[in-house]
């Protein structure tokens, strides 16, 4: 059989199949409901049913079960992978909201009932605030098996980090990863794309976690393409529009300057996500001009940062920041010091604009731990580098630059935990084994990230 009659044929059982369930009314939930960043008044919840369907939100203040609110209905497709993104507005600040989800009209019963609380009304306010985060989540082709040798396992660590009842999680990239077979042939990659999202997604280990708090996510590599993927990936625009619809992030990129980073105001705290790969030159060359953000997503960056009040700004990538190679002879892995120019520039900015509460977060490596650098004259920078979360973890870690005691060798997660009132703000950093046994914690006074 020819390969075009053999993807006809496929594409044609596909319809048939989806004619069948829709017709038999035989969708079902088989991934989240998940909730994104949610504003004083809107929020909205991904989910992803397993064929074509209608989907609607139920949803009402936890205080006031009667007086329950249905969204308006949004029809799942396959060609967006049976995933959806239903919108909740006029909501109520500062208010904590129960919601069921109906699939063709019939109520999903699950186990807890997902619930989201709506921002402050005043955007600035300062509040408790736990954030968990992670990055390089790798989950095996089913049926799961797992071996000795197995590159993904210790599952159990997303309820571990689900029990922790974040207000917000932060996937740091490698969320999921490509297959290089997911990209061939090119005809059916859009496809097996969205085939591997939604094979991750319906893990059944995830859901509860999904179900708990509010998401946000970056990319990095392999969750955006190949290992080590940079701008020249020839499918980039498809993996953005698949990132898109399998997160809730309010934002992704500008109308002219495509790409997953935006801004996440959370209070007196303010995420900065950066996209790290669809504007990125090679880590391997040699133009000093080389770039890992892109001129135009470091103007953004610039102009909200200076443009920011909150307390802390922290700015979100996939690939290190502060980090070095280890030596002049070894390139240290990916990260900006892979890029000196593009990176130096940018750090002499924040000494001129004297940009207050700057804080890094990364993942990518496949081992935790602080790194700081020391800044003449003002406040000394810090990292966290968090990872992995199910992945292989790093068979030789190099930190460079580390904080002392903050190395992890083990699959783990972190927490930032914000606290106390506007006149003493306290950021508790704290990294977690999969047991939820904490590794270490550091405290960060709002005092210690301001320019004298």
């Amino acid at each position: 059989m020819s390969h075009a009659l053999h993807t006809a044929r496929r594409l044609m059982l596909t319809a048939l199949l989806a004619l069948h369930m829709t017709a038999a009314g035989a969708a079902a939930l088989a991934g989240g409901p998940m909730a994104g960043p949610a504003t004083p008044a809107r929020v909205g919840i991904w989910l992803m049913t397993d064929g074509p369907a209608k989907v609607q939100l139920e949803y009402w203040p936890l205080a006031q079960p009667a007086a329950v609110k249905r969204s308006a209905p949004v029809a799942v497709s396959t060609e967006r992978g049976h995933s959806a993104r239903v919108e909740l507005e006029g909501l109520q600040p500062a208010t904590r909201y129960a919601y069921r989800v109906l699939i063709d009209g019939t109520a999903v019963e699950l186990d807890d009932t997902p619930a989201f609380t709506t921002a402050p009304a005043d955007a600035l306010a300062p509040r408790e605030l736990l954030i968990a985060t992670g990055s390089c989540s790798y989950i095996p082709d089913p049926p799961h098996t797992l071996t000795k040798d197995s590159f993904g396992a210790g599952f159990e660590i997303f309820d571990t980090i689900a029990a922790r009842q974040a207000d917000v999680m932060l996937w740091l990239g490698d969320n999921i990863y490509y297959r290089d077979s997911d990209f061939e042939p090119a005809d059916e990659a859009a496809a097996r794309m969205h085939q591997r999202w939604a094979a991750t997604r319906s893990f059944a280990p995830l859901q509860r976690l999904l179900r708990t708090g509010q998401h946000v996510a970056i990319w990095d590599d392999h969750d955006y393409g190949p290992n080590n993927a940079n701008r020249e990936f020839a499918l980039k625009a498809t993996a953005l529009a698949h990132f898109k619809d399998y997160w809730a992030n309010p934002g992704y990129g500008l109308p002219d300057v495509p790409g997953v980073f935006t801004r996440v105001p959370l209070g007196d705290v303010e995420l900065f996500l950066l996209d790290d790969r669809y504007h990125r030159d090679d880590d391997a060359g040699t133009d000093p001009a080389r770039t890992m953000l892109g001129a135009r997503q470091l103007a953004w960056l610039r102009d909200a940062l200076r443009n920011s009040h909150a307390t802390f700004k922290l700015v979100v990538n996939g690939s290190r920041m502060l980090s070095d190679r280890p030596s002049a002879e070894q390139r240290g892995g990916e990260g900006w010091h892979n890029f000196p120019a593009e990176r130096q520039a940018f750090m002499d900015w924040l000494v001129a604009q004297r940009i207050d509460g700057v804080f890094f977060i990364s993942g990518d490596i496949h081992y935790t731990h602080l790194t700081e650098r020391e800044r003449p004259g003002t406040y000394p920078l810090t990292e966290l580098t968090c990872s992995p979360l199910t992945a292989r973890v790093h068979p030789r870690p190099f930190p460079v630059r580390e904080v002392a005691g903050t190395l992890v060798t083990q699959r783990n997660f972190c927490t930032l935990q914000f606290s106390g009132p506007a006149s003493a703000r306290v950021l508790r950093v704290a990294a977690w084994d999969t047991a939820g046994a904490r590794q270490w914690e550091a405290e960060f006074p709002a005092t210690r990230l301001q320019t004298p």
